[in-house]
């Protein structure tokens, strides 16, 4: 099934989505510092969001062209495998085109979330069959983006969540 374009990805949690991605997306919105400004993540409290920690994800965003570098991940993320260590770049394990990496040079361009459903592309255990992601712009001066905060969910063959 061929991916729909940038300007059709979803910027926002769907009906349906899991109640964790729908939470981190909230709590985001919270911290916006005023109309058309985005949160930094000096805004990001791990203490008002401890239920989601584990499912977190802190990118750095650097350069033009972007490049994105592993700043942390929450322990879901190692348990399922995911392989990435701080100071890492996705790039150095991912194809330009590949679909992660388009959705985040999208969300450095546009300022818009991206929120994703479907196959992971990086390997994690063999248990988990579908991730669901929402990756977030983050901003130190409020309007350039600088760093995502993510957060994704994973899942069994079965649907339910590791």
């Amino acid at each position: 099934m061929p991916n729909p374009p940038a300007e059709e990805w979803p910027s926002a949690p769907p009906p349906g989505a899991h109640r964790k991605i729908v939470a981190i997306h909230r709590y985001w919105q919270s911290l916006a510092p005023g109309p058309g400004r985005l949160p930094s993540r000096g805004d990001i409290d791990p203490v008002a969001i401890p239920e989601l920690l584990e499912n977190i994800w802190l990118v750095d965003i650097l350069g033009t062209p972007p490049r994105f570098r592993m700043r942390l991940a929450g322990e879901a993320l190692r348990r399922m495998g995911f392989g990435l260590k701080r100071g890492e770049f996705l790039d150095d394990y991912m194809k330009p085109d590949d679909l992660p990496l388009r959705h985040f040079r999208h969300l450095a361009a546009s300022r818009r979330p991206v929120w994703f459903r479907g196959e992971a592309y990086a390997p994690h255990e063999r248990t988990v069959s579908e991730i669901e992601r929402i990756a977030l712009p983050l901003a130190t001066d409020g309007g350039t983006v600088d760093a995502m905060l993510c957060l994704t969910v994973f899942f069994t063959f079965d649907g339910h969540e590791v």
